[in-house]
Parts: structure tokens; C-alpha cells; sequence
């Protein structure tokens, strides 16, 4: 088993590299690996001047002549959370403790060097020949060179009594002087729950038990879980596993979402919230981490991806990316997201459009990559439909349907190009209370869309992989005219 990249030979790896680079669907100004899987978004703070932002990453998954499995974090820094530089490979599964893969964690600056607190994972065989999973959560320091230095003794050892070897992904914060960790965790009745733990030092931990109240029967697992607050409320973000679809909620095959109520009682763990709401409305969006930037907003990363679903890139020898940094805010008990600010440096040459359309279908634009700031009036019209990276004769798009009658939006990659996770459905849509105007905001990427509408209230991430011909984009309008305000940037 190969503990560190450097131990590889560079011609393995370089010929990987090559593989993914003839993908005619890599992206253009998405984070993702140069081989490999890219999942987790791990490790995301400011820190000594500019954003640090980790993922997992497993280099070498889709190499199989030797087959080489290797696991780690690799390192990426930004001034702006738009233009990221790569330092390379970080924290790598080198130690008895996180041999079986360096799982999820998170980060805080401490008296001027970076904590890390991260689960490790790993098998040993018991005495009636069964593999038992135990966790270690472990930590690290990186100093102002990037460098990290692991500490030589787990923080806490397996899982606590009455939970499964599933109890992994740190998220640490500060409050006060003490710091304290959620971690995703499922007990012994196989259901999923989340864990606080504590430390003065950062040395010694110790577990405090469930964040309460604690659902009882909502999914098997909860993972990557994260408690901050925002606009005076706390807020419970995680990924749980296991809940079954309804009322066109939870189609994915997991989800992500969080609980938002009043602030946690750090002397009993009570956290008094609302009902779960599901964060992304799409088809791919999982592990999501947040971190606070210097101006105090609430920053979130997450997977552009979900497990066990094949990507049509790993024909290319890799898989997976991150989606477009988010700022996270409450309105009226809800989470809503929108894109950062800073985003507006990917902006090219401008397109706009101010008209009526109606049910003859208009090209706005043929751009592979590009970002729409549109505003649309349905006042008289009861149906519209915008057509992303579609083919000139508009049977093969991506589609998105707002519908006044039915008071929907909806999104479908049925025709989208290369179908998968067909089993999964190829529609997702969200109630929209639809009288007159809409907001949206669009950004396309060779390979996906977010859909960010009313400022954030509902949101859909799609990957997409369409064939070449596929780079225009129609506006159609039913039951009536619909008055479009737009603008247009390549980016």
C-alpha cells in the first residue's frame, strides 16, 4: 500500500494526468483534480492572509495495471476564492492510525499556526475473523510554509460506547477559550446522529454526547456535519443517509440539508430548531463545509458529486470537482445560499437583453461557459423555459421550467447528453410561489450548471455532459409573452 504520492513513480503519474487532460469535459473554472477522485472539501479557513481550502483525493483510483490505491487531502490557497493556486498534496494516510484512508476534518487558526482535526480510518481483524472498522481522530499543525506536521497520538480513540464504527468528520469551532467538534456519528440501532466533543488544549478531548434534541429516525448516518451561527440563529448542516424520498424531496441517493433554530446551550447541548430542509435542489451536491471569512460572512464548499454514482469523466481517469463558493444567510428561518461577490472577476465580454418573449424560440447566446443574471416577468404568460447548453435544433438541452399554473421550477438533464444515475431520476423540481417577477442567476461550466433563484431561496447543481454541437442557449415563453431582463458574461 503506497502511503505518500512521492513514493509513486512520476511516469504513473504523469501518464494519469495526460489521460484526464483529453476530457472534452473539464472544467473551466471549477476546482478539480488533475486525476483521480475528488470528493470532501476538507480543512476550508482563512488563514495567514489567503483561504485554505483541502479535498480528498484519491489520485490513482482509476489506475489499474499495477492497482495503486493512495488517499490523502491535497491543498489548494486563494486570495479571492475564485483564482486558487495548488500546493500539493497535504495530509496522506502515512501512520497506523489513518492507513485505511484520511477522512473528512476541518480547521482553525490557533496562536498563529493552523489546527487540523481530522478522522482516520482503519480495519482490524477480531478474534472471530470479522474486519471492525475504528476511527481515530487525529490532529495536526501547519505553519506559514504549508507545511503539516501530524500529531504522534490520536485525540480520541474508536467510537464511544453505543455507536458504530461510522463516527468521523470533525468540524471544529471556537467558543470562548474552549473549542468543541461535531462529528457525524450512527449508533448501535443503526440510526444517524451527531456528537459534540471538547478540549481546552486542543491535546485532550473528551465527548460530551448528542447535540439535543437528536432526530431518532432520520436516516442511517449522518455525515460531515457542521454547527455555526449566522444572523443570531444556530445552525445544524449535515449529510445524512438513508431518507426515503417524498414529495419530490430527497431523490437523491443522499442528501444534504440542515436544521436552523435558536443558538446551542453549551452547558446541556440543547439546540431547539425547525424542520430539515434540504440545501440543493439538484442532482449533485453532498459534504458540504463552511468557514468564516474575515468580513464575517459564512462561507460554504461542498462535492459537486455524490457516492457510488459513475461519472462519465472516469473514462478519463478522473472524477469529481467542488462547487462555486457560496455565502450563506437566513431569511425567514430558512438557509439560503448565493454566489459570492468575488465571483464577478470570472466576467468577460457582456451581452444584454431587455424584451418580450414569446412561444417562438429565441437564441440568447452560444456559449460553452458563461454566467446569466436574469430577471424574468411572468405577469402574463403562464409557462417559461430556458434551454442550457442545447444543440441548434434544441433536442438536446438541459431545461429549466418555471410554471405558473403549477407554481413549480423545475429541472430536467434528460436530454441533457451522456445519461447517468438514470436510476436516480433525470427531473428535480421545487414549489415556488410564481405571481410576477423571478430572479435568477446562472453560471455554466463545460460540465455543469447552478441555478441560484430569488437570491439564493431555491438552488439546483447539475452535472451535465454534453456533446460538442451543444453551446446555445433558448428562451421560450407559454400561455402569453414573459418579459426578459438579462445579461450575459462569457466567462
Amino acid at each position: 500500500m503506497v502511503k505518500n504520492i512521492k513514493d509513486v513513480k512520476p511516469a504513473i503519474i504523469s501518464d494519469e494526468e495526460a489521460i484526464a487532460n483529453t476530457s472534452p469535459f473539464r472544467q473551466k473554472f471549477h476546482v478539480e483534480p488533475r486525476s483521480g477522485v475528488l470528493n470532501d472539501p476538507n480543512g476550508f479557513v482563512y488563514f495567514d492572509g489567503q483561504y485554505h481550502l483541502c479535498y480528498q483525493w484519491t489520485p490513482l483510483a482509476f489506475h489499474k495495471d499495477p492497482k495503486i490505491w493512495q488517499h490523502g487531502w491535497y491543498h489548494l490557497v486563494s486570495k479571492d476564492l475564485v483564482h486558487w493556486q495548488e500546493i500539493g498534496p497535504a495530509i496522506e494516510s502515512d501512520t497506523k492510525y489513518d492507513q485505511y484512508g484520511t477522512y473528512s476534518g476541518s480547521a482553525l487558526s490557533v496562536n498563529d499556526q493552523l489546527f487540523i482535526i481530522y478522522t482516520g480510518n482503519t480495519w482490524v481483524d477480531t478474534d472471530t475473523d470479522q474486519w471492525h472498522r475504528v476511527p481515530y481522530q487525529l490532529g495536526a499543525f501547519m505553519d506559514h510554509e504549508n507545511h503539516f506536521t501530524k500529531f504522534d497520538h490520536p485525540l480520541l480513540t474508536d467510537s464511544p460506547k453505543g455507536y458504530t464504527g461510522h463516527f468521523r468528520d470533525p468540524k471544529i469551532w471556537q467558543h470562548g477559550s474552549d473549542y468543541y467538534a461535531v462529528l457525524g456519528a450512527q449508533r448501535q440501532d443503526q440510526t444517524g446522529t451527531v456528537v459534540v466533543v471538547h478540549s481546552k488544549d486542543l491535546h485532550h478531548w473528551t465527548t460530551l454526547g448528542e447535540m439535543q434534541p437528536a432526530e431518532r429516525n432520520f436516516g442511517h448516518m449522518w455525515e460531515c456535519p457542521d454547527y455555526f451561527e449566522v444572523d443570531d440563529q444556530g445552525v445544524l448542516l449535515f449529510s445524512p443517509q438513508g431518507i426515503p424520498a417524498h414529495d419530490g424531496l430527497y431523490e437523491n441517493i443522499y442528501q444534504t440539508g440542515c436544521f436552523v433554530g435558536d443558538k446551542m446551550d453549551y452547558h446541556n447541548l440543547i439546540f431547539n430548531h425547525g424542520h430539515f430542509q434540504e440545501l440543493d435542489a439538484g442532482f449533485d451536491f453532498y459534504a458540504t463545509q463552511t468557514m468564516a471569512a474575515p468580513d464575517g460572512r459564512r462561507i460554504l464548499s461542498a462535492w459537486f458529486g455524490i457516492s457510488e454514482i459513475a461519472y462519465p469523466t472516469e473514462k478519463y481517469h478522473y472524477a469529481g470537482c467542488l462547487v462555486l463558493p457560496r455565502e450563506l444567510s437566513i431569511q425567514d428561518g430558512q438557509l439560503v445560499q448565493k454566489p459570492i461577490r468575488e465571483l464577478a472577476a470570472l466576467r468577460k465580454e457582456q451581452t444584454k437583453f431587455d424584451f418580450f418573449v414569446s412561444e417562438n424560440p429565441v437564441l440568447l447566446a452560444a456559449n460553452r461557459t458563461q454566467e446569466i443574471d436574469a430577471e424574468i416577468d411572468m405577469s402574463t404568460s403562464s409557462r417559461f423555459e430556458m434551454d442550457i447548453r442545447a444543440n441548434a435544433d434544441n433536442d438536446k438541452n438541459t431545461k429549466l421550467v418555471f410554471d405558473k399554473n403549477e407554481q413549480l421550477v423545475s429541472l430536467s438533464r434528460a436530454d441533457a447528453g451522456i445519461p447517468f444515475a438514470a436510476k436516480y431520476g433525470s427531473e428535480r423540481y421545487r414549489k415556488l410561489m410564481i405571481k410576477d417577477k423571478i430572479r435568477m442567476q446562472i453560471f455554466v461550466d463545460n460540465s455543469s450548471v447552478e441555478i441560484f433563484i430569488n437570491g439564493g431561496i431555491i438552488v439546483f447543481s447539475a452535472r451535465i455532459f454534453p456533446d460538442n454541437d451543444q453551446d446555445n442557449l433558448f428562451v421560450t415563453s407559454r400561455g402569453g409573452k414573459t418579459k426578459l431582463t438579462a445579461s450575459i458574461w462569457k466567462i
